[in-house]
């Protein structure tokens, strides 16, 4: 499977709820980009990976955290 499990949504969820404020302060969130995100712990990263790795884990995260920023701004996702 290499859509994002429901597990792993809820933990990009409840990272989300804490890391909010300092995306949009970054002005991150729009192009989301774990590579970049200094509050993005390898901790985070392993956990997801093993609840299901595929080969397009990280583009799938940065797709979540970007689509949840722009259903925020009232963007379109």
């Amino acid at each position: 499977m290499r859509q994002l499990m429901v597990r792993q949504k809820k933990i990009l969820d409840n990272w989300y709820k804490q890391h909010r404020e300092e995306l949009h302060q970054k002005g991150g969130g729009l192009w989301f980009d774990i590579a970049t995100c200094d509050f993005f712990s390898c901790e985070l990263l392993s956990k997801i990976e093993a609840i299901n790795d595929t080969e397009i884990l990280y583009q799938e995260i940065n797709r979540y955290i970007s689509d949840k920023v722009m259903a925020e701004k009232g963007g379109i996702v």
